[in-house]
């Protein structure tokens, strides 16, 4: 197979050369070379996804390149760093800003595919080898999984934030905003929504429950966390600052403790039944 940018299609007719420039591609077809040359482990093939793959992209957009590899540890160690390593060395050297984001066959599989890959595979387009992506199908057994793991991040940051608060350190208003966008994440997984992203997963969250009973402190908690993004910003766990909360602290914990008590219930209904859930059911909001 030739280290050449892939010219077959996506599902929408677009190809490489219709979302990278001559020294995009070259930069990008490098860190591919290398990673196939340095790196240990088999990779399957390398796709560029993110706004270059939907021509969306603003000048300061990053190339963002997806490496599936045959075989990964759980951890994706040592070869996710390394092939990081080898993109920060060519951005260097070319001044292109590119980053790549390594990933095993065993993450495509049912049950363990995470929305943000399937929404990358389906904006996929191929850098190599020249063929049809893999695509994937967010089903109900992947958005269980997912919402476990959100929750466990959520069991996570309740420790930090009362170590936060217990310190007056005002970095918990920040976890306790990221635990709410994960938990309203969470529940629109369930529910089969996979392109909501940080202050707009929140809106969704509150647009498809509007008959979930809310105080008005919980209400302005759900704003404040909406809106505590700048326009177009997509990243969590981030530097920017966060407003202050405008509510009661209890009032804005025990509400992530009530999201979390609905994202579990909704993923063991998932995992019953085999589906997305939906309805609007409360059981188990404590």
């Amino acid at each position: 197979m030739e280290d050449a940018p892939g010219a077959a299609e996506t599902r929408g007719g677009v190809t490489v050369d219709a979302c990278l420039d001559a020294r995009e591609q070259a930069a990008a077809m490098e860190i591919v070379r290398q990673v196939r040359l340095r790196v240990a482990g088999r990779l399957e093939c390398a796709l560029l996804f993110g706004s270059k793959a939907r021509r969306q992209a603003r000048p300061d957009s990053d190339v963002d390149v997806l490496l599936v590899f045959r075989r990964l540890t759980p951890d994706r160690e040592p070869q996710a760093s390394h092939a990081e390593t080898i993109a920060d060395e060519v951005a260097r050297r070319t001044g292109v800003p590119v980053g790549v984001w390594s990933v095993s066959r065993q993450d495509l599989e049912p049950g363990r595919r995470t929305p943000m890959l399937v929404d990358a595979l389906d904006d996929a387009v191929p850098l190599w080898p020249d063929v049809d992506p893999p695509r994937a199908v967010f089903a109900p057994a992947d958005a269980a999984f997912c919402a476990a793991r959100l929750v466990d991040r959520v069991d996570e940051g309740g420790a930090e934030v009362a170590r936060a608060l217990a310190a007056g350190d005002e970095g918990w208003m920040r976890r306790l905003r990221d635990d709410v966008v994960r938990l309203c994440t969470a529940a629109l997984l369930l529910a089969g929504e996979t392109r909501p992203r940080r202050g707009d997963a929140v809106r969704r969250f509150i647009e498809r429950h509007p008959r979930w009973p809310l105080s008005a402190d919980e209400r302005a908690t759900l704003a404040w966390a909406a809106r505590s993004y700048p326009p177009g910003h997509l990243e969590l766990d981030d530097g920017h600052p966060v407003p202050p909360l405008p509510a009661s602290v209890d009032a804005a914990l025990d509400l992530v403790d009530r999201m979390r008590a609905l994202v579990i219930f909704r993923t063991r209904r998932a995992e019953r039944a085999g589906t997305f859930v939906r309805g609007e059911g409360w059981e188990g909001d404590g």
